[in-house]
């Protein structure tokens, strides 16, 4: 691996407010509003221009999970754990509620939307992915399929940048490609299986055979690439944090990034999938190089655990929040 920068992002802002930690934070795709979720069952909508708290969004009854922003900005997607595992829309301008949307019997823990803004994936521990059809009119979005034959928790879902397929990755990185013809006429029934056929869908792929427990996955937004964050424990039971970028397709390893002194529990790529975003228990915010695996910038940006990060949609803002109750951004 290249040579670690030392290069710091610059801190911009920190915001109190969340009673408990924080697990899920999204960005607008105009850039200009973070939204975070935590074990405290509330959202919270903050303003990067004036750096203030411009909503709070209640109606979850059960930590939140996952945050996803529509295409169009106009609409939030969140998902919640146990007592309830339900996905709820919200209208960000307003703030209020606009369906809720049942069917998950355990975590809803990752949240994607097609880039025409007309579907809605959630995947979660009960080893199933729904697919929501919003069509432009989310307080009347219904179940369109549900995705089965899962034999582990969803991690991560991606819908392809052209919307024709959707991507998945299990808890032990097994990754199944799904097209969008195949379950748009599955109806409300279940889908077992990708379909056989190489039009249709790609059979599961193994990405590693490597038994180490992930705490942490993204696919790059054109779905080549996946990236795994682990913790391997040492023989002075000291834990170095260690993340694996490798290709769908065939789970070849593209880079391996080695810096964070713990668990690696949070992953992000930039738009262009150029750059890697890691968050780890150590506290430090780091940014990557994917093709050369160089470190770009690392910061020392909380005290305690980073349990969630994002990137900005122009690469030039980074977002973090873990057990210390905190949100902060920073610059590039």
């Amino acid at each position: 691996m290249p040579a670690a920068a030392n290069t710091t992002a610059t801190a911009a802002h920190k915001f109190a407010g969340h009673t408990s930690w924080i697990y899920s934070l999204a960005f607008s795709p105009d850039g200009l509003t973070l939204a975070s979720g935590g074990w405290d069952e509330w959202i919270r909508l903050w303003d990067l221009e004036t750096g203030t708290q411009r909503a709070v969004l209640e109606g979850h009854k059960s930590e939140v999970y996952c945050l996803a922003f529509s295409p169009d900005g106009k609409t939030l997607a969140s998902g919640s754990a146990n007592n309830t595992s339900v996905v709820k829309l919200w209208n960000v301008a307003t703030g209020d509620e606009q369906t809720e949307l049942l069917g998950h019997k355990n975590v809803v823990h990752t949240l994607g939307w097609s880039p025409d803004g007309r579907w809605l994936a959630s995947g979660g521990y009960d080893r199933t992915v729904r697919i929501w059809d919003v069509n432009g009119n989310p307080s009347a979005a219904a179940l369109q399929a549900t995705l089965g034959g899962f034999n582990h928790k969803l991690y991560s879902v991606l819908f392809a940048p052209d919307g024709q397929a959707l991507h998945t990755v299990q808890a032990d990185k097994v990754t199944r490609s799904w097209n969008r013809a195949a379950w748009q006429a599955t109806g409300t029934g279940t889908l077992a299986k990708p379909p056989g056929n190489s039009t249709d869908a790609t059979k599961p792929t193994v990405i590693s055979a490597d038994p180490s427990w992930v705490h942490a996955t993204a696919f790059s937004p054109d779905g080549r690439l996946l990236a795994c964050g682990y913790g391997q424990h040492q023989p002075d039971r000291s834990v170095v944090g260690h993340v694996e970028i490798r290709e769908v397709s065939n789970g070849r390893v593209v880079n391996n990034l080695l810096g964070h002194q713990n668990f690696v529990h949070s992953l992000a790529f930039n738009r262009d999938g150029s750059q890697l975003l890691t968050g780890g228990w150590d506290g430090e915010l780091r940014t990557w190089d994917v093709a050369t695996g160089q470190q770009l910038t690392r910061t020392s940006a909380h005290d305690t655990p980073i349990l969630a990060v994002a990137f900005s949609p122009d690469g030039q803002k980074l977002a973090s929040a873990g057990y210390d109750q905190l949100v902060r951004t920073f610059t590039l």
